[in-house]
């Protein structure tokens, strides 16, 4: 059904990237063009606030190179565009030969989060009946924090965000929020503005760090220890909340005698930050009620990941701030993640099935057997660009028989491609959005209809089941009362209350804890996890094992600089840095060192430099960052348009302690003149 197309409307939805905010927007359309995005202020979370990437979707929407067209991939090179019905039919006609010769597990479906929305399930009605193909688990962002949370506190809640305001300490460790949650930052300043405190733990000087009252710059991957030093000051000094332990901690006596172990002076020459620092940190935020603790991904990019989260996590219960408003833990709030799949979806296959952990995804191509992989599907992401071990995947999907990505461009992914099938927008088709920071319901209206002969997710699964001879049920059924039974029990009639404002649809409450259960094992919060032993092999009590790929050390290291790729507020990952309005005012991608380090070996500012590992090699030009610890090296992450530097061929497929997450932060780097 075509969207009825008055000259000027406004129609209320919401941005289902891969961002904590998900903000609510506000769409003005004249005929069926996309001409204004602003911020809806009657979302309470986001509160009439959108971001620089927000407002260029309407340069985004109709963007020259967007695709409009399937296309099919030349013998002789390049791509020529094709009907829909000859796409289909040969990428089914493929499908079906491997499925034959090789089992369903010989074909990859692997869908990312490029793009949030729950009818994104409705792929399982092709996927099931053909018989559960090969898949990824794990997650290349966040996974290992999401399990230390959970094994400590027995979910992944937090306050809702505008509590924030009532926090009279705030420490924010391994985040950015001024670059990468702008209505934190929002929220940060105004608790600021009533005098609360502000210290913020980051190798790196960011738009965060300079409003802070404290700038703690740990060497990378050792955050772990210094969380155990700071519980050690805490317990040597008496300041923990010995009434709250009391009720509500498990395993606290194994926790007591690990943090024995890790003093002041211990911890300054494993972190490199001084042992006075440490001690002021603790004192204040011990001391200091109620004290926030923000922490961010960049924390558990590593292998130690999870041990360092389950560290960290474990200081707002040890200082009594869990349960309070203004203060607890925030890292991921899936309040809202209470959606139902999709009515009338076919059974799951019976028996297991394969899958490995996503970072691995180049080693996978390449290296699974019985049956090896032959064909490979892709949505809502861009491995070539966004995986590590950039070489491997590469390879690895040059070697298949058969490649469909399904995308709104042409993305380094895409260009490897056997067939390449556009992808909509958000504005074009009706969806229900979940968010990871604040705790709502949202409802990406519809805007206008797909434009040239682009096809909705939905539509594409449809057609491929038809293909296949597969039951269409789960396709067959009104839109909006598929919406309606993916709401809660009892929710169902509340769709068109969407359509006005977010909704908090999962009975979480603002102030989780607050009565003091815990969905642990124990009921508690473990300090000491018999569970994260049995399913990760770590040690119960939080500890600090070295990085697999070292410590810093002497001068006669091959490696010995630390390299960074962190997340910038122009992009989401390799989206947005295509389109004009965004690279008119995005900062270059350059390859930020100390001083000291530059001199070391002979580098000044503008100067060309390779920066190398047994991995691979990239070259870029040099900027002198004095705010950045010596010993690291920075680029910003997110490779979008050919000239973006290729920072992931540097970068290890290795695994995380738990949640089976990416370890993109422990890679060790030597930089020379190029």
């Amino acid at each position: 059904m075509k969207t009825p197309s008055p000259a000027r409307r406004v129609i209320r939805t919401v941005c289902p990237r891969n961002c904590y905010c998900t903000c609510g927007m506000l769409v003005t359309v004249e005929g069926m063009r996309v001409v204004a995005v602003e911020g809806d202020p009657e979302n309470p979370a986001t509160a009439g606030k959108v971001c620089l990437k927000g407002l260029s979707y309407v340069e985004r929407q109709l963007h020259r190179d967007r695709l409009l067209k399937p296309l099919r991939r030349r013998k002789g090179g390049g791509f020529q565009e094709v009907s829909w019905d000859t796409a289909l039919e040969e990428i089914a006609s493929r499908l079906s030969r491997i499925r034959s010769e090789w089992g369903p597990a010989a074909v990859l479906y692997y869908e990312g989060s490029g793009s949030h929305g729950a009818l994104g399930a409705l792929a399982e009605a092709f996927w099931r009946p053909f018989g559960g193909p090969t898949r990824a688990h794990g997650d290349l962002c966040w996974p290992a924090g999401l399990e230390a949370a959970r094994l400590t506190f027995g979910a992944n809640l937090h306050n809702h965000p505008v509590l924030t305001r009532d926090s009279r300490f705030i420490l924010v460790w391994g985040h950015n929020p001024a670059e990468t949650n702008v209505h934190q930052w929002r929220l940060i300043l105004e608790a600021r503005e009533r005098g609360a405190g502000l210290a913020v733990i980051d190798p790196r000087s960011t738009d965060t760090t300079d409003a802070a009252d404290l700038h703690v710059q740990p060497v990378p991957g050792t955050d772990g220890a210094l969380a155990l030093g700071l519980g050690h000051v805490i317990l040597e000094e008496g300041l923990e909340d010995r009434a709250f332990l009391e009720a509500h901690a498990w395993g606290f006596e194994a926790y007591r005698e690990r943090v024995r172990a890790y003093p002041p002076a211990k911890v300054e020459a494993i972190t490199g930050v001084p042992a006075e620092v440490i001690r002021t940190l603790a004192r204040s935020y011990a001391t200091v009620k109620p004290a926030l603790l923000i922490a961010g991904f960049g924390l558990q990019r590593h292998s130690r990941a999870g041990q360092t989260i389950r560290a960290v996590c474990l200081l707002p219960a040890l200082t009594g701030n869990l349960g309070v408003p203004g203060g607890g833990w925030q890292y991921a709030n899936l309040a809202s993640h209470c959606l139902r799949p999709p009515p009338n979806l076919p059974p799951e296959p019976v028996g297991p099935l394969r899958s490995f952990p996503t970072s691995r995804l180049g080693w996978s191509l390449l290296h699974l057997e019985d049956p090896p992989l032959r064909a490979a599907w892709i949505e809502k992401a861009n491995p070539v660009s966004q995986h590590p071990s950039t070489a491997r995947v590469l390879e690895g999907l040059r070697k298949l028989e058969l490649l469909v990505v399904v995308d709104q461009f042409l993305t380094d992914t895409a260009r490897e491609a056997h067939f390449v099938l556009p992808a909509k927008s958000l504005f074009e088709e009706e969806d229900l959005v979940t968010a990871y920071w604040h705790p709502y319901v949202q409802l990406r209206q519809k805007v206008v209809d797909p434009p040239g002969e682009v096809r909705t997710e939905t539509e594409i699964w449809r057609e491929m089941c038809l293909r296949f001879g597969f039951e269409t049920g789960a396709f067959d059924v009104d839109p909006e009362e598929r919406l309606r039974a993916m709401l809660p029990e009892g929710a169902e009639d509340r769709l068109e209350e969407l359509r006005e404002r977010p909704l908090i649809l999962g009975g979480r409450g603002d102030v989780p804890w607050a009565d003091g259960t815990f969905t642990t094992p124990s009921g508690k919060v473990e300090f000491t996890s018999e569970e994260a032993a049995r399913l990760w092999g770590v040690d119960p009590v939080p500890d600090f094992p070295p990085l697999e790929e070292g410590a810093p050390g002497g001068p006669g290291e091959e490696f010995p600089l630390q390299l960074l790729t962190c997340k910038t507020r122009e992009r989401i990952h390799s989206q947005f840095g295509n389109l004009s309005s965004i690279r008119q005012v995005e900062r270059r991608r350059v390859l930020e060192m100390h001083p000291l380090d530059a001199a070391a070996r002979g580098l000044g500012d503008g100067d060309r430099a390779k920066v190398r590992n047994e991995r691979g090699s990239v070259e870029l030009e040099v900027r002198l960052t004095p705010g950045l610890r010596p010993g690291v090296v920075h680029v910003i992450e997110g490779r979008s348009v050919p000239e973006d530097p290729w920072m992931n061929f540097l970068t290890s497929d290795g695994v995380t302690d738990m949640g089976w997450g990416a370890t993109f932060y422990e890679c060790r780097v030597e930089v020379e003149k190029a």
